[in-house]
């Protein structure tokens, strides 16, 4: 008997289009307020169908780092407020490589992290991930900032603990510090929830590759929304300062 092939799944596409847009942005290739390529002009340097495309600059729009304008293109979105300017104290005293390696850092333990979870989770630690879940949604949707703050770091914290490795575990506690300083002062919205809730999903469905991609592209948004803004704040901060 044959063995039988995969088909290779549109919505596997559309993520890898997003993770490379993602990426594209997080390194700095567009900057806020910059203008991306014409649609056809970016599928086709991407690879990919107009469609697959459409549904990825869809995906990152409802995520707030990309907006589509009407008869004008698409756009990083460049939406500086008091979030950006507290990103600029906090890398000014870190170092702004500094807060670029913690993204780097959690990209490269969180996704394996959510890989052994979903391989060694309990059926309860399952049902705790989702508690944490529904009552981060609900202290989004309410305005409670500190409490959503620290059940984005429980969910994350959580993740890390089901792992149980005793080596890492002597990394969890430096990762976990800076996180629960960046986590104070990143904004919490629903679509960043979705991503957390795509993460726990994998885990639940116990496929390590679903789960540890699912971190990955929930990291990698948030790098891409929120560094390269940080790193126009610095740069227009640097240059007052020169005036």
């Amino acid at each position: 008997m044959p063995k039988q092939i995969q088909p290779v799944h549109r919505r596997q596409i559309t993520k890898a289009t997003i993770d490379r847009l993602l990426s594209m942005i997080r390194d700095g290739y567009w900057l806020p307020g910059e203008r991306l390529p014409a649609q056809r002009e970016l599928a086709e340097a991407l690879g990919v169908g107009m469609s697959t495309l459409r549904e990825a600059l869809q995906s990152l729009q409802t995520m707030g780092i990309l907006e589509m304008r009407h008869g004008e293109g698409t756009f990083v979105t460049n939406h500086p407020n008091d979030m950006y300017d507290r990103l600029v104290e906090m890398s000014l005293a870190m170092g702004e490589t500094d807060l670029q390696m913690l993204f780097e850092a959690r990209e490269i333990l969180e996704t394996g992290f959510a890989f052994y979870a979903a391989i060694r989770a309990t059926d309860e630690q399952i049902d705790n991930l989702f508690d944490i879940l529904e009552k981060e949604r609900v202290a989004i949707e309410s305005g409670m900032k500190k409490v959503g703050h620290n059940l984005d770091l429980a969910f994350h914290r959580l993740i890390a603990e089901i792992v149980s490795n005793k080596f890492l575990a002597q990394i969890d506690d430096t990762l976990f510090n800076a996180l629960e300083e960046l986590f104070h002062v990143l904004p919490q919205t629903l679509e960043g929830w979705h991503w957390h809730y795509e993460v726990a999903v994998g885990i639940r469905n116990r496929d390590p590759f679903q789960a540890s991609e699912a971190m990955r592209t929930l990291i990698e948004a948030s790098a891409a929304h929120y560094l390269p803004h940080m790193k126009l704040q610095t740069t227009k901060q640097n240059l007052t300062f020169e005036k």
